[in-house]
């Protein structure tokens, strides 16, 4: 189960509150509710997060460190829909406001919206793709670059409008001297004992289609070590492990990308917009030189390159 802003609003009423049943009351919530709640992010965190007795709760010091970054997350998620609330659909466009998943691709929309409209400021939101769909349903982003996984794919909300940028293989990330990175391809059966980081596959149902190739070649991949990409690639690059990653990815700090042998996954890049608005005529440009700088990377790119090659 992944943490959500509802799940970090039970731990904090909790905490304020003291216990459970005063944070029920404040949520709205009965207390079988709120215990059931929390015992479940206690599960998918692996320990306890409060100490409960006659006299209350209190954070346990894992509590106390979640509880720090849950109080940081609601903060920032809370000046955001505040922000966002502020400003009128109909508004004038003085601030571009563009929405995009974690994507190669998404500093190169921001370069070309401010090609498209000089003198117009960009304002940049970068979130899960439920999310950014929900902005762009409420008149609240202008576009957004989303990241969806054939097969598993999130319907577009009425209203909506998309347009494919790329759909692309996913391919693995493994360290330089890793017996398998003088293959042109890797076999995900070979990597069955690998020590996986979470790299692209930390969207849930990037996660599905990883469990699923995983379930097909022959074995279940062992857990996922979560932590930093500024992490994460220097373990990779020193063989303690290794990682899916876009076929756009850079290779660096000892570290090659490789594409993974008969395509088990696939990730596609499309551009959504609202279907009524002030910059409707601008989607076609947009999108054109998303597929324009999708390509000029692809060529760069000496793994995806050589993947495109018949």
């Amino acid at each position: 189960m992944d943490l959500e802003i509802r799940h970090l609003r039970v731990l904090t009423a909790v905490a304020e509150a003291g216990s459970i049943s005063k944070a029920a009351g404040s949520l709205g919530y009965t207390q079988p509710a709120i215990t059931a709640q929390l015992q479940r992010i206690e599960r998918a965190l692996g320990n306890p997060l409060f100490t409960r007795d006659g006299s209350g709760a209190r954070p346990t010091a894992l509590g106390a460190m979640v509880l720090t970054h849950a109080q940081n997350i609601l903060a920032m998620h809370d000046d955001l829909m505040r922000d966002v609330r502020r400003r009128d659909p109909d508004d004038d466009l003085s601030t571009l406001r563009l929405g995009s998943t974690p994507s190669p691709l998404t500093a190169t929309m921001v370069t070309a919206a401010r090609e498209l409209l000089p003198g117009t400021d960009v304002s940049l939101h970068v979130s899960a793709e439920e999310e950014m769909l929900e902005l762009l349903a409420t008149g609240r982003l202008e576009f957004g670059l989303g990241t969806d996984y054939p097969g598993y794919e999130l319907p577009i909300p009425l209203g909506l409008a998309e347009a494919v940028i790329a759909v692309q293989p996913v391919f693995v990330l493994l360290a330089r001297t890793h017996p398998l990175a003088d293959r042109a391809e890797v076999p995900l059966a070979a990597l069955a004992g690998e020590q996986w980081f979470p790299g692209e596959g930390k969207d849930v149902r990037m996660r599905a289609q990883f469990h699923e190739a995983c379930r097909l070649a022959g074995f279940s991949p062992r857990r996922v070590q979560r932590m930093n990409d500024n992490i994460s690639f220097p373990l990779i690059g020193q063989g303690h492990g290794v990682s899916l990653c876009h076929p756009l990815a850079v290779e660096r700090d000892n570290v090659v990308v490789r594409p993974l042998a008969g395509d088990p996954m696939w990730v596609r890049q499309r551009l959504i917009w609202p279907t009524r608005g002030a910059l409707v005529e601008h989607a076609p440009r947009l999108r054109d030189a998303l597929i324009a700088a999708h390509r000029a990377a692809a060529e760069k790119s000496p793994a995806y390159r050589a993947w495109l090659t018949p």
